[in-house]
């Protein structure tokens, strides 16, 4: 009988990076936000909508971590909706999360959440943060996007992956 010799180790999958990460993350969100901070590295940068709306970002991890248990999140519930993950640049991992925020006062809030996984020795590590509450009612009347009155059109060139972006 022959031996069989180990496969070398793969690569896991962007969707199994994604869904072990979402689940530590926000587990270690609403039970321990003061540890938090340790999914970032310095150069790492989150963005929060203020409470007019308006996106604010802060980086470093001291930084990110005054804005986290800013947020309260022990106050909340989160539950997911969906998670979906896909590989990128230089193997670093996107990550895209729907759910809801159940606070204290039962009111349930739609949100969004983006991250970039970016590779490091032993893992990942959040690079990019974004997170959005998504609204079911839409406003009748135009209005700024993320509170910038300049829209910023894109050309769109004959060069292949190529964008111009200018403010009209």
């Amino acid at each position: 009988m022959a031996l069989q010799t180990a496969a070398p180790p793969t690569t896991p999958s962007a969707e199994m990076v994604g869904n072990a990460f979402v689940e530590q993350y926000y587990h270690i969100l609403h039970q321990s936000p003061e540890l938090v901070y340790r999914f970032y590295q310095e150069s790492s940068v989150i963005s929060r909508p203020d409470s007019n709306g308006v996106m604010t970002s802060v980086t470093t991890m001291k930084g990110i971590n005054e804005k986290i248990l800013s947020l309260n999140f022990k106050e909340f519930k989160a539950e997911i909706k969906t998670a979906d993950a896909q590989k990128s640049h230089k193997e670093g991992v996107t990550v895209l999360v729907t759910g809801c925020l159940t606070g204290k006062d039962n009111l349930r809030r739609k949100f969004a959440q983006s991250f970039f996984l970016a590779p490091q020795d032993n893992g990942f590590f959040v690079l990019n943060d974004v997170f959005r509450y998504v609204e079911d009612r839409e406003p009748l009347e135009p209005h700024p996007v993320n509170g910038v009155d300049d829209a910023v059109a894109v050309a769109v060139t004959s060069e292949p992956g190529k964008i111009i972006a200018k403010e009209m």
